[in-house]
C-alpha cells in the first residue's frame, strides 16, 4: 500500500471552565478522568490504520491544550511523533489561553517540537473579557504574548471575537489595533455566533442577551479587512489574515479539501472521500476506544457530486477561490454546468467574480459567504 500524507488534529477537551459562547466539546476533567482520556487518546493514535504514514502538519486544539501539564502534553506529542512520519519542518501548532502559560511551560513546548502558537485572546477589553467568561485580563494577555516571544516562538496567531453584545464599532477597532500593535504573524477574527446549546444561547432564548445588529457586524468585518490590509496582512480566508507566507498550513489542508486525521473526542477525519467523526461524549469516547480501539460515531461516504459541492464551499472561503477546470479534472464533473443557475445568479448579484481562471467571492460576497456556500451543498 502506498504511503499517504495527512494533517493531524488532536483534541484536548480540558478547560479551566467552559466559556458561555463555546459549543465545542470541553470539560474541566478531574485527574482520574484526564488519565483515562489520555490513555484512550494514546491508544487511538497508536492503533490507527494509518500509523506510519506521513504527518504534514500537527494541530492540538480543544478545549485548552495548554492547560495540560508538560508531562501529559509531552506524552501525547511523543505518541504522535512515534506513530507518524512527521515531515521535516512540519507546522506543529497548539492552542493556548493566556491564563495557562508560563516561561517554563513555553520552553517545554518548544522542546516538544511546537513551532506555532495560537493565543485565544478574544478581546483586549477587560469589560468584554468578563462578558465572555475568560479567565485572563487584558494585561495578562499582553504578558502571555511577551512570554511567547521571549521563548522565541516566531509564528503566532491571535484569536479575536467581534460582534459582542454591547460592543460598538470603535470598541472593536480598538481591540484590533491593540492586536496589530503586537505584530503577530497571523490573526483569526471571528464574528460571535450564539449557538442554542451554549450559556449565551440560553440567555438569548430568555431574552437576556441581545446580539448586535447585522449592519453593525458587517461594518466591524469591513473595518477588520481595512485595518489588517493597512498593516500588511493578507486576507487569505474569510476569517483569517496573515503576513505573506504565514498562512496556517494545517487549516489550508481543510480548505483545500485534502486528507486529515482527527484523534480524540469529537475529532473529525477525512480520508479517501470518507468523512468520519468521533463520539461527542468523553466518557463514551474512552469506553469505545477501550472496547474497540476506535471511537467513530458517524461515517459518510461522499459521492462525487457531494464531494465537488463541498470542495467548492471550502475553497470559496479562500481568497483564491476555486478553479472550475481543476475541479472538473478532479471529479470528472463540470461545476459550471452542474451549478450554472447558482453561479449565474451570484455573478449577476455581484457576489462572485471570475479572476485569473478562478471563481472567487467579491468583497460583498464575503459578507454573505454562508448564504452563497450553502447553495453548493
Amino acid at each position: 500500500m502506498s504511503s499517504r500524507s495527512f494533517g493531524i488534529y488532536v483534541h484536548i477537551p480540558f478547560c479551566v471552565r467552559k466559556c458561555p459562547y463555546c459549543d465545542f466539546v470541553t470539560a474541566p476533567g478531574n485527574r482520574e478522568e484526564r488519565v483515562s482520556y489520555l490513555d484512550a487518546l494514546e491508544s487511538e493514535i497508536r492503533t490507527s490504520e494509518w500509523s506510519g504514514d506521513q504527518a504534514l502538519t500537527i494541530y492540538f486544539g480543544g478545549g485548552t491544550p495548554s492547560e495540560l501539564g508538560p508531562p501529559d502534553l509531552r506524552r501525547v506529542v511523543q505518541t504522535v511523533q512515534e506513530a507518524f512520519a512527521v515531515q521535516p519542518g512540519a507546522e506543529c501548532s497548539i492552542e493556548c489561553n493566556p491564563g495557562t502559560l508560563s516561561k517554563s511551560k513555553l520552553s517545554k513546548m518548544r522542546s516538544m517540537g511546537f513551532n506555532r502558537l495560537s493565543l485565544g485572546v478574544q478581546s483586549f477589553s477587560d469589560r468584554f473579557l468578563s462578558l465572555l467568561g475568560r479567565i485572563h485580563t487584558s494585561a495578562e494577555a499582553r504578558e502571555a504574548y511577551r512570554l511567547i516571544r521571549a521563548a522565541r516562538f516566531d509564528n503566532v496567531n491571535l484569536d479575536l471575537i467581534f460582534g459582542l453584545p454591547g460592543q460598538r464599532l470603535e470598541d472593536w477597532c480598538a481591540d484590533l489595533r491593540a492586536a496589530l500593535e503586537l505584530a503577530p504573524e497571523h490573526l483569526s477574527l471571528y464574528g460571535l455566533t450564539v449557538e442554542p446549546e451554549t450559556e449565551f444561547g440560553r440567555l438569548k432564548q430568555r431574552g437576556l442577551l441581545q446580539e448586535v445588529e447585522e449592519e453593525l457586524a458587517a461594518s466591524m468585518y469591513e473595518a477588520a479587512g481595512e485595518l489588517c490590509a493597512g498593516a500588511g496582512y493578507v486576507q487569505y480566508e474569510i476569517s483569517n489574515f496573515a503576513l505573506p507566507g504565514r498562512e496556517c498550513r494545517h487549516n489550508l489542508i481543510y480548505w483545500h479539501n485534502e486528507e486529515y486525521l482527527g484523534f480524540g473526542v469529537s475529532a473529525a477525519s477525512y480520508v479517501g472521500g470518507v468523512r468520519s467523526i468521533n463520539l461527542k461524549s468523553s466518557a463514551d469516547y474512552v469506553r469505545a476506544v477501550s472496547e474497540n480501539g476506535a471511537a467513530t460515531g458517524y461515517t459518510e461516504k461522499l459521492d462525487p457530486r457531494a464531494a465537488l459541492g463541498e470542495e467548492i464551499m471550502l475553497r470559496l472561503r479562500l481568497g483564491e477561490g476555486f478553479s472550475p477546470s481543476e475541479l472538473h479534472g478532479k471529479y470528472n464533473l463540470d461545476p459550471e454546468v452542474l451549478y450554472s443557475e447558482s453561479l449565474k445568479l451570484f455573478f449577476s448579484e455581484g457576489l462572485l467574480i471570475r479572476k485569473a481562471g478562478s471563481i472567487r467571492l467579491t468583497r460583498r460576497g464575503r459578507l454573505l459567504a454562508n448564504e452563497v456556500c450553502r447553495r453548493f451543498l
